[in-house]
């Protein structure tokens, strides 16, 4: 006797919502929800693709793989897209991946493992995707020079939104990401600084929780980001003591800001992943000219946030709002 629908058990909450913000590139989301629906644990958790820019091509990859996808208005900078799947999920556990990323095996596991196990926010390491393209490795050296695998566990200071869990309801307390101002980086910074004023230790590096990250792979491209990302960085006073904004702001000092960005660099690779000092040596001049344009938008940044009203806080733009992820 063919069994009823109403007699049917409920399906089990999952235990973790995995939250993936795609704008385009149906290849890499493809390989990505590949890893996630082969990782162990992958009957517990959902997948939640936010079709930001309403991309049919998208959608059907997405739901070919499995994934949810949710789709409200178009255009909608990464932090608020990440909200709306953040929403739509049904488990106490956010992990949140971006889809130009490839995660490891154990990546979905681990992020369960570090939240049920203490941690307010869990990040682990991001890795090159393209590990022999110069501007890639140097585009992802300037972001995540302390992620890198092999890095023991223990406190951080920042997770980066694109491989970042969370309880749902630390997320809910904390109001989501926010694109002050309506600028398209530093998110993830302010998240994780409005995060440790409450839990100073409260952000955990997870070793097995490890993803790797397309780099930008055209110099404009990397020098456009890091640009961006400095000035959202000196405009919102992110991470930032009234003396560091003091002396930045003093144009004859830009030499020694990326010089000290530099040295900080460098020093961490030393310091967590020694093994890497020769291939960071060999695209330091690419890097370098990364750094000058993270500091060129970071003195801009802090220009105009003196002379700016207090900002304007938004969790998700209007429908139609345009932005790109990525050039």
């Amino acid at each position: 006797m063919a069994e009823r629908a109403s007699d049917k058990a409920p399906a089990a909450k999952p235990r973790v919502s995995v939250v993936i913000p795609c704008k385009s590139g149906t290849e890499a989301l493809g390989a990505l929800l590949a890893d996630i629906n082969a990782s162990p644990g992958r009957e517990a958790a959902e997948v939640i693709v936010v079709d930001a820019f309403a991309d049919d091509a998208v959608r059907d990859v997405a739901e070919e793989r499995g994934a949810r996808v949710v789709r409200r208005g178009t255009g909608h900078l990464p932090g608020a897209a990440r909200n709306l799947g953040a929403a739509a999920a049904e488990a106490d556990i956010l992990a949140f991946v971006d889809a130009d990323c490839r995660v490891d095996p154990g990546w979905l596991a681990a992020a369960r493992e570090a939240i049920e196990g203490g941690a307010r926010i869990a990040a682990g390491p991001v890795d090159d995707l393209f590990p022999f393209h110069p501007v890639a490795r140097a585009d992802n050296l300037l972001q995540f020079a302390d992620l890198p695998s092999g890095r023991p566990a223990g406190p951080l200071h920042m997770a980066p939104s694109c491989n970042f869990a969370v309880r749902a309801g630390d997320f809910r307390r904390l109001d989501g990401f926010r694109h002050r101002d309506g600028l398209s980086t530093g998110e993830d910074v302010d998240f994780c600084e409005r995060a440790l004023a409450i839990w100073p230790d409260g952000i955990r590096f997870c070793p097995g929780m490890a993803v790797r990250h397309a780099g930008r792979r055209t110099l404009l491209a990397m020098i456009r980001h890091h640009h961006g990302f400095g000035y959202s960085r000196g405009r919102l006073r992110l991470l930032l003591t009234d003396r560091q904004a003091r002396l930045a702001r003093i144009g004859a000092l830009m030499p020694a800001v990326v010089l000290r960005r530099l040295v900080y660099i460098i020093g961490r690779v030393a310091r967590l992943s020694p093994s890497r000092l020769p291939v960071t040596i060999a695209v330091l001049p690419l890097a370098t000219i990364g750094a000058a344009a993270w500091a060129v938008g970071f003195r801009r940044g802090l220009r105009d946030g003196a002379d700016a009203p207090d900002a304007d806080f938004a969790t998700a733009p209007p429908a139609g709002a345009h932005s790109r992820y990525k050039e």
